[in-house]
């Protein structure tokens, strides 16, 4: 499996990767691999750490990496050094490329390796289905991070998924903001050199930037989060132009903010998937959004709820492009998988044979025996009020077990309506404890707020009751 090298047979001349004021043809880009392999090669490793931001740069040492037939364990540019050296011994990996500095990892510059090209890998690995292409830790936010081998057959049967609902084509041209180092951000770079279309690329979010992008280099397809097409929004994005898809995942999409992008002709999809499936494994198009508009597609025979209560219990997913058990801790795999299912960890049920999310089944908050949603409880506010961006999260309690607490943006206190639209909306049971106005939420690389981050901010600020 040589992608980037048949491509680049077919498609010499067509454009593969755009950034800033820098046109890459697939030609090139595949030269450069090559030689970018032949220098991975000189390190002598099977597997090596890489702390991609989006760059150029970083696209030629991924592709280089998979022309060498070398696995990729992909590091989080945020991490801490203890956090990173953790990672990396948990599979094995002894050599970290990065620009940063480090005092205690065996590090290689990655500017080192762009400045010094020269010779060419003469023979690409020919690699196979079952070999490992990237391993990435997944989000969980507490224990241990557990590490994903994502193979090329998972892969090539994500980009499969994708096109079955989220159609692109060799001419689509698909902005990337998403952070390479998520499965979200390189499925979008993997997904271009499979079918041959083109890549805008930008090293960080900037809503001015992407809207004129939009505008002017006839932008297709762009992948976002709801607080990142929410900015876009806000910052002036008020027609379609040549959109043919705004792919949202990550997290919910609030009512509120559909209704504001539909009204202006988006096309919006939203979708639900996880680093263990190699990025979306359902989607939702215009089509099922406006019939369903809270679910996240049709479901196929690969997704299943299990262990449910009066229809709501958690979502298995199985398929080509599902892992097969992760490389770190390995001794989680048996419960991770029922009857050939991956257990998401997501809460949810199928209606009508679509399916709805409600939460993650560590938020899920039970207060006095009584089952609590979190995003139930920030649905409802978002889509009721002015607040900018809410977070429910749980705390233990004495008398109850646990109780949601509401951490929420605004411009002013609105405690008073919070209160007001959730009496009218959900059961008294549900209602936070407290609603507590915050400057800014915690908030993930990718955009998403963080709930577990949220918590600790709560827990370890001095918040006055």
């Amino acid at each position: 499996m040589q992608w980037l090298k048949e491509t680049a047979a077919q498609l010499p001349s067509k454009i593969a990767i755009i950034y800033q004021d820098q046109t890459i043809t697939y030609r090139t880009l595949y030269e450069t691999a090559l030689q970018v392999a032949y220098q991975l090669n000189q390190l002598k490793v099977a597997r090596i750490a890489l702390q991609a931001e989006n760059t150029l740069n970083d696209c030629f040492i991924i592709h280089g990496a998979i022309l060498a037939g070398i696995e990729l364990v992909m590091i989080n540019k945020h991490l801490t050094e203890t956090e990173i050296k953790q990672q990396m011994a948990s599979v094995d990996t002894s050599i970290l490329l990065s620009d940063r500095q480090f005092q205690t990892i065996s590090t290689h510059a990655k500017s080192n390796i762009i400045n010094n090209l020269s010779e060419q890998l003469n023979s690409p690995e020919d690699n196979l289905p079952n070999d490992i292409l990237s391993i990435m830790f997944t989000s969980g936010t507490t224990g241990v991070q557990k590490a994903v081998p994502q193979r090329y057959r998972n892969h090539i049967a994500s980009a499969d998924n994708c096109k079955k609902t989220f159609v692109y084509t060799q001419q689509s041209i698909w902005l990337n903001v998403l952070p390479l180092f998520h499965i979200s951000g390189l499925s979008i770079l993997l997904r271009a050199v499979i079918e041959g279309c083109t890549v805008v690329l930008h090293n960080k979010f900037d809503a001015q930037k992407i809207i004129n992008d939009i505008q002017e280099k006839n932008i297709t397809h762009i992948s976002l989060v709801p607080q990142t097409l929410e900015r876009l929004l806000n910052n002036g994005l008020n027609a379609r132009y040549t959109l043919e898809g705004i792919l949202i995942g990550g997290a919910k999409l609030d009512e509120r903010l559909l209704s504001k992008a539909r009204a202006i002709g988006l096309p919006i999809y939203t979708s639900f998937g996880m680093t263990e499936t190699c990025s979306q494994m359902i989607t939702a198009t215009p089509d099922d959004i406006a019939q369903y508009p809270k679910s996240v597609g049709r479901i196929t025979n690969d997704i299943q709820i299990f262990n449910a209560h009066e229809g709501i219990g958690e979502i298995g997913v199985r398929g080509a492009n599902v892992m097969t058990g992760y490389l770190y801790p390995d001794n989680v795999n048996d419960e991770a998988f029922v009857d050939e299912f991956f257990l998401t960890g997501d809460i949810g049920y199928i209606d009508n044979d679509y399916l709805y999310i409600l939460d993650r089944r560590k938020d899920l908050i039970i207060s006095g025996g009584e089952n609590i949603y979190p995003s139930e409880i920030e649905q409802v506010i978002l889509n009721q009020t002015a607040v900018k961006a809410a977070c429910v999260i749980g705390l233990q309690d004495k008398a109850w077990g646990s109780v949601p607490i509401c951490l929420y943006e605004a411009d002013t206190d609105m405690n008073e309506q919070i209160e007001a639209v959730l009496t009218q909306h959900i059961a008294k049971y549900k209602h936070p404890k407290r609603n507590v106005r915050v400057s800014a939420l915690k908030r993930t690389a990718n955009g998403k707020i963080s709930r577990h981050q949220c918590k600790e901010m709560f827990i370890n600020e001095d918040y006055k009751a």
